[in-house]
């Protein structure tokens, strides 16, 4: 079921359709509405050059994160592969292993 809000950004009015949670959504308008802000927009009004630092600055944030992301994944993969060769390993020691033989 998808959601609906108006999110007002510089002055102007969005209207906003998703099928994430409304909480998520409000997260989003407000995570738009802070960077317009901190680049130099006010809630009202925000210069095409505040909109423009905006949008960088979320492009930024977006690129580090999904490099954060790959990197996470990529050390997982590694993890995952190295476990299953210990598992390997402990399984053919457990058939060698030197008690085993003795009666």
């Amino acid at each position: 079921m998808a959601n609906r809000m108006v999110l007002h950004i510089a002055g102007q009015k969005y209207n906003l359709v998703s099928d994430e949670s409304a909480d998520y959504m409000n997260e989003v308008a407000e995570l738009a509405r802070q960077t317009v802000a901190h680049c130099g927009g006010s809630p009202s009004f925000a210069s095409t050059r505040a909109l423009a630092l905006a949008t960088i600055t979320l492009a930024d944030d977006y690129i580090k994160a999904k490099s954060a992301a790959e990197a996470a994944e990529a050390k997982c993969r590694a993890l995952e592969a190295e476990l299953a060769a210990l598992r390997d390993r402990q399984a053919q020691n457990n058939g060698k292993h030197p008690n085993h033989n003795r009666k």
